[in-house]
């Protein structure tokens, strides 16, 4: 009987952590600056998240992508466009 308890004692406690790793992996927490999106398998699962807080998702099958809700501003490369009549214009690029 004393051999058997040590055995017991270690599948009881990988048990344990089994299941703390699985639920660690099934929250995640949204900053108040940010929105995340969820996707399972690369395609987008239900509606951006968009309060702050601890949420929860499916583990090991659904990824979050956090995306900055504040204003961000992109500033590209200005290009030469042709036109119908074959005259080139310079476009500049941005974005917000």
């Amino acid at each position: 009987m004393r051999k058997v308890a040590p055995i017991v004692i270690a599948v009881i406690a990988g048990v344990v952590a089994t299941g703390l790793f699985v639920a660690f992996n099934a929250l995640y927490t949204v900053s108040e600056i940010e929105q995340v999106v969820i996707t399972q398998f690369g395609k987008p699962v239900g509606d951006p998240v968009t309060t702050a807080g601890l949420k929860f998702k499916v583990p090991f099958i659904q990824n979050v992508n956090a995306i900055e809700k504040r204003v961000l501003e992109w500033d590209g490369n200005p290009s030469d466009m042709p036109t119908k009549d074959k005259l080139y214009i310079s476009v500049d690029l941005y974005a917000r």
